[in-house]
């Protein structure tokens, strides 16, 4: 979808990514992280060893929004501890 979008907008100068992260800690999040068992299972599921937060995300976006990515597009940033490796 990215890459349809952006090849769509790129002529207007737009640039089309998304950001697809793993668990991250956030108040819509913590029924799922206040159950004990659910929490260990994510956990042992994560490489890097620990549950992401809001600011793993805002890093992502920061970049997205500057210079430093003026030729990415149609791309998605995976912020997600390789979790779609399993």
């Amino acid at each position: 979808m990215e890459k349809a979008k952006a090849v769509e907008w790129g002529g207007a100068g737009i640039r089309i990514n998304t950001i697809c992260p793993t668990f991250v800690r956030a108040p819509l999040t913590e029924q799922t992280f206040g159950k004990p068992a659910r929490r260990t299972s994510i956990e042992s599921k994560t490489k890097l060893g620990r549950i992401g937060e809001i600011e793993d995300i805002l890093e992502a976006i920061v970049l997205l929004a500057s210079d430093a990515s003026a030729l990415v597009t149609g791309s998605p940033i995976l912020v997600d501890d390789v979790w779609t490796a399993d």
